[in-house]
């Protein structure tokens, strides 16, 4: 079956396995494309490094031994 536009819940025959199944391959295209780009994003910021280690293991300011913390309570 060829879609013109992407499947929703909403649009979705969920008794028609073939319908399903293209939305499942659809589905799981835009969430790697979401993965990538959040990928992507950390490595700019120097989170992580091109193989997804985290980069660095320092500590907020707040959450140094001997901080004063604000928790709002």
């Amino acid at each position: 079956m060829i879609q013109k536009t992407e499947l929703s819940w909403g649009t979705v025959n969920t008794a028609d396995p073939a319908e399903m199944a293209e939305f499942r391959t659809q589905q799981e295209r835009l969430a790697n494309e979401r993965a990538r780009t959040a990928f992507e994003r950390l490595k700019s910021l120097g989170v992580i490094d091109a193989q997804g280690n985290s980069v660095g293991d320092e500590l907020p300011a707040d959450m140094r031994n001997g901080a004063k913390r604000d928790f709002g309570g």
